[in-house]
């Protein structure tokens, strides 16, 4: 899938057609005390298990961090969640992405555009092979804006003619690694952008299904 910016909108191409879509207008990271050791830990746990994530030639796969934090990407989380957006690094945690993706990847970076706020976390490998996993929540645009998750939902979808229904949640589509999920009360998206050859279905499904058990426990809002 390839993402190119048009100003404050972009453009998806999914199997040749244009979907005009969300921006990641920045991608920053929370410094985690003593996340160090834990990704250590978790990584090394990754790399033992790749065998069975179907991806065992990606030894040389590492994590990638993103950068720190600004005053302004805090200033947008925080009215992104006054617009009904839940705390973007509740929706799923560090080692549960390691454990159901098989790859070690780096902490999470935050992932924001103009109705959605999220987060992501990637890994790198040899050959210049990157893998990005990111979960995006729709909220309001604007403080006069009500928001309906159902209707975010249908618009979103109405732009991926030909995408495979999945058994998600209240209704979830999915296309070339893009998954959007309506379900506990929340629209939200997992996009998956791996090598040729990665199981992305799976992944995107595994980790979209996590997200809404943990939306139904109360562990993420």
């Amino acid at each position: 899938m390839n993402t190119h910016h048009i100003g404050r909108r972009c453009a998806r191409t999914v199997n040749g057609h244009r979907l005009v879509a969300k921006p990641q207008v920045r991608s920053t990271s929370l410094r985690l005390v003593g996340f160090g050791e834990r990704f250590r830990e978790a990584a090394e746990a990754a790399r033992a298990n790749l065998i069975d994530q179907g991806v065992a030639h990606e030894r040389s796969a590492h994590g990638v961090h993103g950068i720190d934090l600004k005053p302004e990407d805090l200033q947008v989380a925080r009215r992104a969640m006054a617009l009904g957006a839940p705390d973007p690094y509740s929706l799923i945690t560090h080692d549960e992405v390691v454990a159901l993706t098989g790859l070690p990847v780096g902490g999470p970076a935050l992932t924001y555009a103009d109705d959605d706020l999220g987060v992501r976390f990637d890994a790198a490998g040899g050959g210049n092979r990157r893998w990005s996993f990111g979960i995006h929540v729709g909220h309001a645009a604007d403080e006069t804006t009500s928001f309906d998750p159902r209707s975010w939902y249908e618009w979103m979808v109405a732009l991926m003619a030909g995408a495979e229904q999945v058994p998600l949640g209240d209704r979830a589509v999915y296309q070339d690694g893009l998954l959007y999920i309506l379900g506990q009360g929340r629209a939200f998206y997992v996009l998956v952008d791996a090598p040729d050859g990665s199981p992305t279905r799976e992944w995107a499904l595994r980790l979209g299904r996590r997200v809404l058990e943990r939306f139904a426990a109360g562990l993420a809002g």
